[in-house]
C-alpha cells in the first residue's frame, strides 16, 4: 500500500535529517541552537510536502483521487482497487450548509 511507503519515506527523512543534524553539529563545532532550528524546519517542510497528497479524499490502497465519488454505507469504494476507504464526509461536502442564511426576520417572542 502506498501510505506505508509515505511513512517510510517521512521517518527516513526525520532520521537522516537528524543524522545530518548531529554530524555538523560533532564534525565542524558549530553552535548546536541554530543547527536544531534548521533541522526542525527543514522536517516540517518535508513532512508538509509529504503530506500534501492526503489533504483530497485518497484511496488508502493505490493513492488515487476519490473526489466526486459518493460514500455507501461503510465507505467509498475505490475504482481503481476496491478497496473500502473511509473518508470524512464534511471533506467531501465542503463547508457545512445551513437552512437559513440569517437570524429570523420580524419581533421574536419571549
Amino acid at each position: 500500500m502506498w501510505i506505508q511507503k509515505v511513512r517510510l519515506k517521512a521517518l527516513a527523512w526525520v532520521a537522516a535529517i537528524a543524522l545530518a543534524a548531529v554530524g555538523a553539529i560533532s564534525i565542524f563545532a558549530i553552535p548546536a541552537i541554530p543547527v536544531l532550528g534548521v533541522a526542525v524546519a527543514v522536517v516540517a517542510v518535508a513532512l508538509n510536502q509529504l503530506g500534501h497528497r492526503l489533504t483530497q479524499p485518497t484511496c488508502y490502497g493505490c493513492g488515487s483521487n476519490l473526489t466526486g465519488q459518493t460514500p455507501g454505507q461503510y465507505g467509498i469504494v475505490c475504482r481503481g482497487c476496491g478497496i473500502i476507504n473511509h473518508v470524512d464526509p464534511r471533506r467531501l461536502a465542503g463547508a457545512p450548509k445551513s437552512d437559513h442564511a440569517g437570524p429570523p426576520e420580524g419581533p421574536v417572542s419571549t
